[in-house]
């Protein structure tokens, strides 16, 4: 009996080894290791197969998510809009004969307007790069020569800004940004003050009024805190051309507001273009960071955020936001205020 049934285990022991075949485990269930590394050509024609899935589990999680983020838009580069330039004037309070640009981008309708401001005892010219620029990102610039920072005729910030307001009435403005440098700043944070269609505020190294003879101290104190609409301020080292970042304090009157200092940036730096005149006096005597680092930084900024006052694009905002400004900030060249 013994041996009948050793006979039976012997028979059905060689029967599975030569007509039974043992399929490999699941590759779903384990890792790759159940390839044979010898079989090459195999393995190819499984990797084949999957040309068409994703690359990877985590991939495709990572996209169907939405988590992955589109890169940020490079507003130092020139936007996409070609742009035309026509010299006006206008008729404004205690100014009869103000003369102004347009800049426009070409095949947008009814964009907003931005009414930009040139600082003290300047001109329209030290600002024309950065309304040509501005504009062809998709909004209109309005540049003025401001008629009331005369040294001969007299310095009336509060009219600029009363003005700059005019101005924009002139054009139908229902959304307008006020922008400028310096005292164009504070003439800026003036007309936002006063009028209920401006939907933000920009100042580029802006000042206010102090130790100026026949000037009363701080007059943007007594508009700031009026300001209702979100604002972006971009400064320098502080220096008796901005009277020390004395602006800093009207911002920060705002109940909405944003503010960052670009480290060895002078006075001049906010200028677009700039000249020996304004360089003879405010260039700082020493820099952490050169010219054009400063530069790229101050026209990425100052283009964000005007983008992200008007809504042409959200990158405006996530430029600003802390992730936006990480790089630059652990580099030291940007100080979040």
């Amino acid at each position: 009996m013994n041996r009948i049934l050793m006979g039976l285990c012997l028979t059905l022991l060689t029967a599975c080894e030569v007509g039974i075949s043992t399929p490999p485990p699941n590759p779903s269930d384990h890792d790759e290791a159940w390839l044979d590394p010898v079989e090459e050509d195999t393995a190819q024609t499984i990797t084949d197969t999957s040309e068409d899935a994703p690359s990877s589990d985590t991939e495709s999680d990572y996209e169907d998510t939405g988590e992955e983020l589109e890169p940020l838009t490079d507003f130092l580069q020139t936007g996409p809009y070609s742009v035309s330039a026509e010299s006006r004037t206008a008729s404004v309070t205690n100014c009869s004969n103000m003369s102004y640009s347009v800049y426009s981008p070409s095949g947008v309708t009814n964009p907003t307007i931005v009414v930009l401001g040139h600082g003290f005892a300047r001109g329209a010219d030290v600002m024309a790069g950065w309304a040509e620029h501005l504009s062809s990102w998709g909004v209109e610039i309005l540049l003025p020569t401001l008629c009331h920072y005369n040294v001969f005729t007299g310095v009336d910030h509060e009219m600029n800004g009363q003005n700059m307001k005019e101005l924009a009435a002139l054009h139908n403005a229902t959304d307008v940004v006020y922008a400028g440098h310096s005292a164009g700043g504070l003439a800026a944070i003036i007309a936002a003050s006063q009028d209920v269609n401006a939907i933000g505020v920009v100042g580029l190294d802006t000042t206010d009024t102090e130790d100026v003879p026949g000037v009363e101290d701080y007059i943007g104190l007594s508009y700031a805190s009026s300001v209702r609409c979100p604002a972006y301020a971009l400064i320098g080292e502080p220096s008796t051309c901005n009277s020390n970042n004395n602006g800093l304090g009207l911002f920060r009157m705002m109940p909405d507001y944003n503010a960052v200092k670009i480290t060895s940036a002078d006075h001049c730096d906010f200028e677009n273009p700039t000249n020996f005149v304004c360089e003879l006096s405010c260039t700082n005597s020493t820099v952490v960071f050169g010219d054009e680092e400063i530069s790229e930084a101050i026209i990425t900024l100052g283009t964000a955020a005007i983008i992200s006052l008007t809504g042409i694009s959200e990158d405006g905002e996530r430029i600003w936001s802390e992730e936006g400004l990480r790089e630059w900030i652990e580099s030291g060249l940007v100080i979040r205020l």
